[in-house]
């Protein structure tokens, strides 16, 4: 599995732990049919299903891209050096993740959490559920309220 596909079922997750009501029934019916063949189609295809879905996934898949291009750059430059040296080119990026403030920490425990399987594997456990929402709020969302990760 490709970091890329990882990327995209990790912000699938976030997506559906920040659904505050369980997916409607004709979704939660097409996310029960994906199998052990999950791609990338099928959970793009899945989020356009239910707009709110959607709108979290892409907006989770932004932060992450974001987040992803920031940390290739390497470390943040010195802030003293930067004030000042004016002729300095270097841009400092930033994201505003205002509108998911715990997003970071329910990524670090959504990577500690699929070590054993990998994104797929998990994607698909929290999919198969009867209610997605619900399973991945009780996978991630418990273990962060407990300060580790359950098994």
């Amino acid at each position: 599995m490709n970091d890329t596909q990882d990327e995209i079922f990790k912000a699938f997750i976030v997506a559906l732990l920040q659904q505050t009501e369980p997916l409607p029934a004709a979704v939660q019916s097409e996310c029960n049919k994906i199998g052990e063949s999950l791609t990338i189609i099928d959970i793009e295809r899945l989020a356009e299903l239910h707009p709110p879905l959607l709108a979290a996934y892409n907006e989770a898949d932004g932060w992450l891209v974001n987040h992803s291009n920031e940390r290739n750059k390497g470390p943040l430059p010195n802030a003293e050096f930067e004030i000042n040296n004016t002729t300095n080119q270097i841009d400092n990026i930033c994201s505003d993740i205002s509108d998911l403030p715990d997003l970071p920490e329910i990524i670090k425990k959504i990577e500690a959490k699929v070590q054993p399987r990998g994104f797929g594997g998990f994607l698909r456990k929290i999919l198969q559920a009867r209610d997605s929402v619900k399973a991945s709020r009780d996978t991630i969302l418990l273990s962060i309220a407990d300060g580790f990760v359950h098994e």
